[in-house]
């Protein structure tokens, strides 16, 4: 027993149906949220140094990276050495993983890659070293 209602006037209907656009852009935050996750560049050129025994580390929250102008970025973000400690420090506060992830560009010279570790070290973390696979 289905009613028909039925509007005798002639005039157009006038409104703008917005569900399907909210539908739409829904589906399309999602979609970039998704990709967003998967992309984890820092955004510094980095040609890291080759081992043939490489291993894939787990994802690990402090990374410290060290290019051939002797700039220094903790997270991504560029800072100076003399506040490299207390970022480092304050970035592993609270972790159980005390690990440091150091990418150094393989052409840093010698001394300033130990410069780094020494900084590392001086804050109680395990450093580990990041580099390429060499195939």
């Amino acid at each position: 027993m289905a009613m028909d209602v039925q509007d005798d006037s002639d005039e157009p209907i006038a409104a703008i149906n917005f569900i399907p656009m909210i539908d739409i852009s829904l589906v399309l935050l999602i979609i970039f949220m998704v990709a967003t996750t998967f992309v984890s560049v820092t955004g510094i050129d980095l040609k890291l140094p080759k081992a043939s025994t490489a291993k894939n580390a787990e994802s690990k929250s402090v990374t410290v990276q060290l290019n051939m102008q002797k700039d220094v970025f903790l997270n991504g973000e560029k800072t100076t050495w003399d506040n490299l400690k207390a970022g480092i420090t304050a970035k592993l506060v609270g972790t159980k993983d005390r690990a440091v992830v150091i990418n150094i560009d393989r052409g840093v010279e010698y001394g300033s890659a130990v410069k780094l570790m020494d900084i590392v070290n001086q804050c109680d973390a395990a450093i580990v070293l990041a580099t390429e696979v060499d195939k």
